[in-house]
């Protein structure tokens, strides 16, 4: 894999970057990881992209991240060596969409086992989940996944997929490769209050927990234990501190982010199932980069045990972190990308939701989570 990197953020360095990568015969599929303030649209993309010779993907993110950098504009171009083909699925929040039919043909014919499958979806789609849980239904855990939402912290729903068709909104575009990866994922979040049962959802917006408006019962625990008040705070700056984590068959809970108030309601980044009980998370500055250092470690011991202790190839690591981490460690997250570089060449993106498998267990959109893939290209 070689990796280049624009710093300002322009569209003719796109072009140029994407032409390059395109004409080198040893580049079978591009990646492009790029900043929200370059403010790309498909006006002045679309052309750009559906010139390339070579399969497109990527998206739109609030940060980018190449080595040690955490960058507010530019753009990643990576180019790969491994065959690669791509895939774009339009309406993810679409409740109409048979997204077990979709899936069920896409790849149809092409070994998935022992694959690395690239997956960017626009992180404010509301069927996130459903789209996760048919790709665990048609593809199970044959390949590694390894991805994240797209998207802007200004929380404004725009184009931010990067496809072969142009620049998308509210879609999910795959990419799956002939990479051999390790994959590992951690967050280092801990419950101090709960359970609480979700009795009224739908879809990213809680409604009620244990039969009461469900920001009633969330402000009182998050007022008591921060000692801060929503009155006088801004709901994401405090409420960044303090997401949901659902139980499931893990070490560690599955993070959901709270992002806004609807009245009452809490919309989160990604679904939240009726009838699932909830706790209310805490960390802190060392807790949450001994989570980022943890998962450097399971995609390491992931992809030895892949490749058998044989490496065969260059490694890279592709690193998507949420960017409430970032958000919450400020410049504290300095030590955080520190504990995950290793030397090789890394390449990220400070994600709207993170998307992986942890081993051959279960396949999650996870919010708040740091998820580390070790490439060989």
């Amino acid at each position: 894999m070689f990796i280049n990197l624009d710093r300002k953020g322009t569209v003719e360095r796109l072009q140029y970057l994407l032409k390059q990568a395109a004409d080198d015969e040893n580049t079978s599929g591009v990646l492009i990881l790029a900043c929200d303030a370059n403010g790309f649209t498909p006006e002045k993309v679309d052309e750009v992209l559906k010139q390339c010779k070579k399969p497109v993907f990527g998206g739109i993110f609030p940060q980018i991240l190449f080595n040690k950098e955490i960058l507010d504009k530019g753009t990643v171009v990576a180019g790969i060596s491994q065959p690669v083909s791509t895939a774009v699925i339009r309406g993810v929040s679409d409740m109409s969409t048979d997204l077990d039919a979709i899936i069920e043909h896409t790849f149809e014919g092409q070994s998935l086992k022992n694959k690395t499958m690239f997956v960017f979806v626009d992180g404010l789609s509301q069927h996130i989940s459903a789209l996760i849980e048919s790709m665990f239904n048609c593809w199970g855990l044959l390949p590694n996944y390894i991805g994240g939402g797209a998207g802007s912290l200004t929380f404004e729903r725009k184009p931010c997929m990067f496809t072969g068709e142009g620049l998308l909104g509210d879609s999910a575009v795959f990419a799956l490769t002939d990479i051999k990866s390790g994959v590992g994922v951690a967050h280092g979040w801990k419950p101090v209050a709960g359970p609480l049962k979700v009795t009224e959802a739908d879809r990213n917006t809680v409604i009620s927990l244990n039969w009461r408006p469900a920001f009633e019962v969330y402000r009182e625990t998050v007022e008591k234990i921060s000692g801060k008040s929503f009155d006088n705070t801004d709901f994401f700056q405090l409420a960044k501190g303090f997401p949901f984590g659902i139980v499931k068959m893990a070490e560690e809970m599955v993070v959901r982010d709270p992002i806004a108030l609807d009245g009452s309601r809490l919309i989160c980044v990604g679904e939240v199932p009726l009838n699932s009980f909830v706790y209310i998370l805490k960390g802190d500055k060392d807790s949450l980069i001994a989570g980022a250092a943890k998962a450097r470690q399971l995609a390491e011991a992931s992809y030895w045990k892949t490749v058998n202790g044989e490496k065969e190839k260059p490694l890279t690591t592709f690193f998507a972190d949420c960017v409430s981490r970032v958000l919450f460690l400020q410049s504290d997250f300095n030590e955080e990308l520190e504990a995950v570089y290793a030397g090789y060449p890394l390449l990220g993106a400070l994600t709207m939701g993170e998307i992986a498998n942890t081993g051959k267990n279960y396949l999650e959109f996870y919010n708040k989570t740091s998820v580390i893939g070790l490439l060989e290209d």
